[in-house]
């Protein structure tokens, strides 16, 4: 027990008493061991401190490391899954594209086909119209042709009556004036006498043209 030091009234510390020299001794001795004891508890705090930062900075980088390695794997993880959802899109996409190139080919096959029939209705109407129109240009020629008889035919009959009529005039003015005192003209020829008719029919009769009807080809 450390003795204390008791104080006067007036303010002045009392002279202390003498003491014995084991006293003193117990007492620097007890001091030293206080004191040894706190060094002692500071160094163990010390070391328990030291202790605890050096678990905190472990488990600070162990949490670290393993927060890199999740952070890795999750990269890795979404790397992965961008590659696979890439793949998938480009499948998707050369999927669409064989479908589109098939509906356009189609399209395409489609428009072809209907131009060739269109084509097709087109030359079979071309041809018709070109075989009606040799038919009516074949008709039109058959008649021009016995157009061109009936006529031939007419102007033969026409001419042969009025070679008939002017020889039937001649012999009749022949007849009024044998001496031929009112023009001198001649009788007939024997040999136009025989060609003409030997009777006449007042009337001239010139035979009309019809086209006879001819029958159409069928297309």
């Amino acid at each position: 027990m450390v003795p204390t030091i008791a104080w006067m009234s007036d303010g002045v510390a009392p002279t202390p008493p003498k003491r014995a020299p084991s006293d003193v001794a117990w007492a620097a001795q007890r001091v030293a061991e206080i004191v040894s004891a706190a060094e002692q508890a500071a160094e163990e705090l010390r070391a328990a401190a030291e202790h605890r930062a050096t678990e905190r900075i472990d488990e600070a980088e162990r949490a670290a490391k393993l927060r890199v390695q999740a952070a890795d794997d999750e990269a890795v993880q979404v790397r992965s899954e961008a590659h696979d959802e890439a793949a998938q899109v480009r499948l998707e996409a050369h999927d669409d594209a064989a479908a589109l190139r098939a509906e356009a080919a189609r399209i395409a096959q489609d428009a072809r086909d209907k131009a060739a029939s269109s084509a097709r209705e087109l030359l079979a109407e071309a041809r018709a119209a070109a075989r009606e129109a040799l038919n009516e240009g074949e008709e039109i020629s058959a008649n021009m042709r016995d157009l061109g008889d009936a006529l031939r035919t007419n102007a033969e009959l026409l001419l042969r009556d009025v070679r008939a009529a002017h020889m039937d005039l001649t012999a009749r003015l022949h007849a009024a004036d044998p001496a031929g005192r009112n023009g001198g003209v001649e009788p007939a020829s024997p040999r136009q006498a025989a060609a003409a008719p030997a009777e006449h029919a007042p009337g001239l009769d010139v035979p009309e043209f019809i086209p006879r009807p001819r029958a159409r080809q069928r297309r």
